[in-house]
């Protein structure tokens, strides 16, 4: 009689391992396939990179983590594969434990086809950010995130970038644009035109000097008559000074009447003050009869040698014994560029230098901070120039596309009072206690912009970022922290408030466009409700952003249309949205984007031909939206195309005729490199 086993025996027997006849995802549907790599049925579903073949203990590991191609995932579990825990050795170990050791080349292709499976598991968009964000089952597709194209123009190292914010973003993200401008620019009297101002200013360049100087006695010399600086200072006071707060009225006032009762030859400080003051208006003052030479307007001539003696006028300033005359010549000087369209390309650069040397003076800092070593009215005044510079950086990285510099910025510097300048003297002790907002006074504007000036900054970052854009939920929430700011500017009944009110206004409306543009563009999700709501949301800012601006230029205010570009962007939205929904047969979007284009679009041009004629430059916007249009009524109306092209090109070539026909070159100062006394 054969005896049996010993137990010891028995439990060291190894069962024979049945063949596999499977790759993993096959076997565990209980599937055969030919067991090639990748398999017949891995290939015909579309997730060949996945098929593997390994042990049961691994597999069951892949398939216990990873989502079922069937079945959604677990958030809990995916996000603990993809965020190691302090538990994940003692799991792998229990794996290694249970299961019998595999070969060393068999264990890295299994941990290959893992995280290949893995990582076609998630969403492409995060693949290739390499943000290491769990993906969301909950996100639909219509919610991915996505941000606008950004533009680079030039080539080489002569390449300017504009970002997502950027009103040239537009134009690149409105494909159909371009191709039927340059189908309307050959052979027309547009392109006539053009070349006759071209060579105007090529002849205007070939006859000055490359390197001339204009040499004044005093800078007082240039200066116009009384009269007209008494106006256009008024003007000044009117206007820019209703927003930005750079002059103290009071002492302004003192010193001016002082000014004109003086002699002569002194280049006081009053005179460089002056020159800045009416480099900022001249354009956006009214003229009878606007005169033209080959650099733009002759008002534009005049302010640009006025803005070359403040410069050098600065040059010649001692920054160790500075004062306020020397950092509110440099704040007028950007408003002038800006008004002026000096130095276009450059403007961004311009405004951080000068925030450059704004924080290298503490002016971020609060005047409490510096305590005896500065006055009460030396501490409001510092408060005022730098919340007017932290206002002209934001809004200038907006114009470009590009994160604002001063969201890193450690800044403690509290927001100007809400007082008129009659309550601050130069000798007083104790601050004044600063109004309601409810009460409009001087310094209105700045203090409520200081107030939004974070969110405006956290906005700017958020939207010109490039590698996560923000989704529907986030966009609603910033969308309804832009509306309670706006809800929060008083309506006040002072007549002097309308530019105040107007800029508060345009300076939070924008980010209302500004949050639902990268989803406008996202034609493929038209019929999503998410895109729908941003399309809608678009064309109703972008209508009363329009009519803001228009308002302020029928009191015959052309300060904001000279310093902003918000009908311009406006208008092209508009556009962008008509077109498409012309195309796709979106009769609902249609049929309320056609109840506001014509009369909008036609306002935006009214607008952008202010904006290019005061100067005599700039038209080459006023050329895109008269083309984009075109271009959408085109697309309205089908048998008008001959006629409506024919109107894209008049409407640019009207302009260019009074510029030419108005030409009056009696003077070239404005040719000179530097002005100097």
């Amino acid at each position: 009689m054969t005896e049996a086993p010993a137990s010891s025996e028995i439990t060291k027997r190894k069962r024979k391992r049945r063949a596999v006849l499977s790759c993993n995802d096959c076997r565990r549907r209980k599937l055969k396939c030919n067991r090639e790599l990748p398999c017949n049925r891995c290939l015909a579903g579309g997730y060949g990179k996945t098929c593997a073949y390994g042990q049961d203990s691994l597999a069951d590991y892949v398939q216990t983590t990873l989502p079922s191609r069937n079945n959604p995932p677990n958030p809990t579990r995916q996000s603990a594969f993809l965020e190691p825990t302090d538990d994940e050795p003692t799991i792998m170990r229990s794996i290694h434990a249970t299961s019998p050791k595999l070969d060393t080349i068999e264990q890295l292709q299994n941990r290959i086809a893992s995280l290949e499976s893995l990582l076609l598991s998630r969403p492409i968009g995060d693949a290739l950010s390499g943000s290491g964000e769990a993906y969301d089952p909950g996100t639909s597709k219509c919610e991915t995130n996505t941000t606008l194209v950004s533009l680079f123009k030039g080539r080489g190292y002569a390449i300017f970038a504009y970002g997502p914010t950027s009103p040239v973003t537009i134009v690149v993200n409105f494909p159909e644009l371009r191709p039927f401008m340059k189908s309307l620019y050959p052979d027309s009297t547009l392109e006539r035109l053009l070349g006759d101002i071209k060579a105007l200013e090529s002849r205007a360049r070939s006859n000055s000097s490359s390197n001339r100087v204009i040499t004044v006695q005093c800078l007082r010399n240039l200066l116009p008559d009384r009269q007209t600086v008494d106006l256009l200072v008024q003007r000044y006071m009117d206007t820019f000074e209703t927003t930005y707060r750079i002059i103290h009225r009071p002492t302004f006032w003192a010193s001016y009447e002082t000014f004109w009762e003086s002699e002569a030859g002194s280049n006081s400080d009053m005179e460089a003050l002056l020159l800045a003051i009416l480099a900022c208006v001249l354009c956006t003052s009214t003229h009878e009869a606007p005169k033209y030479n080959p650099n733009g307007s002759t008002s534009r001539s005049k302010a640009i040698v006025w803005i070359k003696a403040c410069e050098t006028w600065l040059k010649r300033q001692s920054n160790k014994h500075r004062s306020l005359t020397t950092l509110q010549v440099r704040c007028l000087r950007l408003l002038a560029l800006k008004t002026t369209c000096l130095k276009t390309k450059e403007f961004y650069q311009e405004v951080h230098a000068y925030i450059g040397f704004m924080k290298a003076i503490g002016m971020h800092r609060d005047p409490a901070v510096i305590g005896g070593r500065c006055s009460v009215f030396e501490g409001e005044m510092r408060r005022r120039l730098w919340a007017t510079s932290v206002e002209l950086e934001l809004q200038v990285s907006v114009d470009r596309g590009v994160s604002s510099s001063l969201s890193g910025l450690d800044s403690d510097c509290a927001a100007p009072s809400n007082i008129n300048d009659a309550e601050l003297t130069v000798d007083m002790q104790k601050p004044p206690l600063s109004h309601p907002t409810s009460a409009f006074k001087d310094s209105s504007f700045l203090h409520l912009a200081a107030q939004t000036s974070n969110l405006r900054t956290k906005l700017c970052n958020l939207i010109n970022r490039y590698q996560r854009g923000l989704d529907f939920r986030e966009t609603l929430d910033f969308e309804q922290d832009v509306h309670r700011a706006i809800e929060n500017i008083p309506r006040w009944s002072d007549p002097r408030s309308l530019q105040a009110w107007t800029h508060l206004d345009l300076l939070h409306r924008q980010w209302l466009v500004l949050l639902h543009t990268p989803k406008v563009f996202q034609t493929h999700l038209r019929s999503q409700p998410h895109h729908r709501y941003a399309l809608l949301s678009c064309v109703e800012t972008s209508v009363m952003l329009i009519d803001r601006h228009m308002t302020l230029l029928e009191s015959s205010n052309f300060t904001l249309s000279c310093i902003r570009s918000d009908y311009y962007r406006a208008a092209l939205i508009i556009c962008y949205i008509t077109y498409h929904a012309s195309k796709t047969n979106d009769t609902f979007v249609l049929r309320v984007a056609q109840t506001f284009f014509g009369d909008a679009i036609e306002k935006a041009l009214r607008l952008q031909e202010e904006r290019s004629m005061r100067p005599g430059r700039g038209n080459h916007q006023y050329w895109y939206v008269s083309a984009a249009y075109s271009l959408v009524r085109i697309q309205l109306d089908p048998a008008r195309e001959e006629v409506l092209k024919q109107q894209a090109c008049d409407k640019v070539s009207r302009l260019l005729y009074k510029v030419l026909a108005l030409q009056d070159d009696s003077s070239d100062d404005y040719m000179a490199n530097e002005v100097g006394a």
